[in-house]
């Protein structure tokens, strides 16, 4: 066969005369030769995952700590199932919705409360009286009711003096008791209701160190820091139950060893009385260099001793019933009550027309006795 070899070049040749156009292999494109449409997507800023989804942004971190407020919250004690009730605590009349300042006193059998302008009537044959309490919740508040029962009250070296007595429903703390109260007028005394025995007994007992325990109260309100934990379950109120650890528990009436005496002395234990009382007779007083000293007798049963004491001080003596105040001077003396020995400040008077020849008062069970008139005698078995 017959080779061409000039065949592609006369093919060029007539491509040329003719303005055919020769195919040829494409050739690579630079940066400068991209379309616009390339140019339009790469010029478009990079997307999220999230943001290509639609998604909102992401929060952002969650702090360690946070800040909450808490308040800190004094809760009422029980002991053996009773109610601890302070010096003073708030006391309701329930039925008229009237609370009103109430003294806690084991000394008093009976409570009673503050009523002046008293006036006794008749209605429907029956004895009423009619009288006012000054120092209410709501102020002055005028009241008629029965008279339930009329008492003496004996004053030694007094005349006695006669009360009307009514029913009320009086609380303190949860817990409502229906009393017959006497009435009567305490302008001289700071508390215009006086809560005793009859309202305590079985259901109650004294702190006298502590005021106003009965219920719930706001002690404080506080800032705290703590982790962040969603987890964490957060308190608004932290309970602080009132503190009684520590106090010996004594019943309405003890006896008391005082240092000279073989016997031992039946006392009252009386949450009304600010100061202990014993009974003396024979009070002489002197000086003994620049100081005030007095001299007297102590008499029990068979057994009497004389007593020198240094004069710690002169008080004044708020007595009940109508009795004027009296002054008296205190002085110390050892004696022991259960497990408690100390020298303990009494007031000298003759007791002789009263059961008990020594008042155990406030000042010596503050932050030391719990009182239960629901006992007797048991300080002695509980050392």
């Amino acid at each position: 066969m017959t080779r061409f070899p000039a065949i592609p070049a006369v093919i060029l040749a007539i491509s040329a005369l003719t303005g055919c156009q020769v195919l040829q292999q494409p050739a690579q494109t630079t940066d400068s030769q991209k379309t616009p449409q390339t140019e339009t997507e790469s010029s478009k800023p990079e997307q999220t995952t999230g943001e290509a989804k639609g998604n909102k942004p992401s929060k952002p971190p969650r702090p360690d700590t946070i800040s909450v407020k808490q308040q800190l919250v004094q809760t009422p004690a029980r002991f053996e199932g009773k109610l601890v009730l302070g010096f003073a605590e708030k006391g309701t009349l329930t039925e008229y919705g009237l609370e009103m300042d109430a003294k806690i006193d084991t000394g008093a059998g009976r409570s009673s409360i503050d009523a002046r302008n008293i006036r006794n009537f008749e209605r429907d044959g029956k004895k009423w009286v009619r009288f006012d309490l000054p120092r209410t919740s709501k102020g002055k508040v005028t009241l008629e009711l029965p008279v339930k029962d009329t008492i003496l009250i004996k004053r030694p070296g007094e005349e006695s003096q006669s009360r009307p007595i009514v029913n009320m429903n009086v609380k303190v703390g949860d817990i409502t008791q229906n009393l017959d109260i006497s009435l009567n007028d305490r302008t001289r005394f700071e508390f215009p209701l006086l809560v005793g025995r009859d309202f305590l007994k079985d259901m109650a007992i004294a702190d006298v160190g502590k005021k106003y325990i009965a219920t719930n109260k706001v002690l404080d309100t506080v800032t705290r820091k703590i982790p962040a934990d969603e987890n964490l379950s957060i308190k608004e109120q932290i309970d602080k139950p009132v503190d009684i650890g520590g106090l010996q528990v004594l019943g309405e009436v003890e006896q008391v060893h005082v240092k000279g005496f073989k016997n031992t002395f039946k006392a009252r234990i009386d949450t009304g009385a600010k100061t202990s009382s014993i009974g003396a007779t024979e009070i002489k007083y002197f000086k003994k260099g620049n100081e005030n000293w007095v001299r007297f007798k102590i008499i029990h049963g068979d057994e009497s001793q004389m007593f020198e004491r240094k004069v710690h001080r002169e008080i004044e003596i708020k007595r009940h019933g109508g009795l004027e105040n009296q002054d008296r001077v205190t002085v110390f003396i050892p004696i022991s009550l259960g497990k408690i020995a100390k020298d303990v400040e009494f007031t000298l008077t003759d007791r002789q027309g009263y059961e008990y020849p020594i008042l155990i008062g406030e000042r010596f069970l503050s932050n030391t006795a719990l009182v239960d008139v629901a006992q007797q005698y048991i300080a002695e078995l509980k050392k």
